[in-house]
């Protein structure tokens, strides 16, 4: 390949690469939302609380069952292998 063709392809791929960029500053800031559109909404404890419990309820048995597992055979089959 060339020197004049290989210096072609890397100024057409860097212009490649910024056209985005480009149009992306062209365009602006069009689609932001104002700050007095909508007020935050409140925290929901109990919702939060009870979505924790929930996974609360459902993981430490679950780990216990996979991480215990091992000992639980261990003890049941101590000695009488």
């Amino acid at each position: 390949m060339s020197p004049t063709t290989v210096q072609a392809a890397r100024l057409a791929s860097r212009q490649a690469l910024r056209a985005p960029l480009r149009q992306q500053a062209a365009r602006g800031f069009a689609y932001t939302r104002p700050n007095n559109a909508a007020a935050h909404a409140p925290a929901d404890w109990g919702r939060i609380v009870k979505s924790r419990a929930g996974t609360l309820l459902i993981f430490f048995p679950g780990m216990a069952a996979a991480l215990g597992w091992p000992l639980v055979a261990y003890k049941a089959i101590d000695g009488h292998l």
